[in-house]
Formats: structure tokens, sequence, C-alpha cells
């Protein structure tokens, strides 16, 4: 649990908010275009690494000390000293974007249309019913001002 803890805030600081900050600065700067790569493949990287941990995570935080080997890992991702982001994106991440660059195209396609068509779909359902609800004639009762003092009725 404290070692969850300091990993969350360690990782909170030098993962997160510094690079944001640098990135920050960098956007808003004139600066070299190098700059501006290293932080892309840095981001590249951490984005990378969290949709893999969010998919495996439940089953990897149970391995013995996942939390500070994880600690350990984003740090030397990102800091600017050791530049382990843009060792991990050349050597790892790059090649295999490249070779897969197609299929993550066509896949990405795909999903966006059929996403497109399921939600498509749900607003098409649900304006049918919409309409059809106001299309029912509602059942007509007499009102009781009429009904309720009818005097041939009493007698």
């Amino acid at each position: 649990m404290l070692a969850m803890l300091a990993s969350h805030l360690l990782c909170s600081w030098f993962v997160f908010l510094q690079p944001c900050y640098s990135t920050f600065k960098t956007l808003s700067r004139a600066t070299p275009h190098t700059d501006l790569q290293i932080w892309c493949m840095y981001w590249a990287v951490v984005g990378t690494f969290i949709a893999v941990e969010n998919i495996f995570g439940v089953f990897m935080s149970w391995l013995p000390f996942y939390w500070e080997l994880r600690t350990l890992f984003l740090l030397y991702l990102s800091l600017p000293q050791i530049q382990g982001s843009t060792y991990v994106y050349k050597t790892y991440l790059e090649p295999f974007c490249r070779i897969n660059e197609a299929e993550f195209d066509a896949g990405i396609a795909s999903a966006t249309s059929s996403i497109l068509d399921f939600f498509q779909s749900c607003v098409t359902s649900v304006t049918d019913v919409f309409f059809s609800l106001l299309n029912q004639t509602p059942v007509t009762t007499q009102p009781q001002s009429d009904r309720a003092y009818d005097t041939g009725t009493l007698n």
C-alpha cells in the first residue's frame, strides 16, 4: 500500500506534471525541431505504457515489486538526463508501428466506422421509439366535470 502511494506521487510529478510543463514550454517558444521530437516521442511511449497498463494492470499489479519496478521504469522514461523514452521509442515503438502501420490504419478506420454506425443505429432507434410514442393516440376519457352530476341517473 505504501509502495503504491509513493509510486503514484512520484509518477504524478515526474511522469505527468513535469513533462507536461516542459512540453508547454517547448511549444510556447520558438525551439528547434529536435526538442519537439523528443517530447512527442516521450508522450507516445508514456501513452503506450499507460494503455498497456490499463489493459493488463489488474494482473500485473499482483506481481511482487510491481509498483517499485513501474516507478523505476517511468522514471527511466521521464528523466531528461537519461532520455529513456527516446531509446524505447526508437528501439521498440517506432519499428513496431512502421511494420504494422497499414494494419493500424485499417483497424482505426474500421473501428471508427463501426462506432459511428453503432451510434447512428442507437440514435435512430431512440428517435423511432420517441416518435412512435408521440404518434400513439392517448386513451380519451370523459372529463370528470361532465359525468359527475348526471341528474338523470340519480332518480
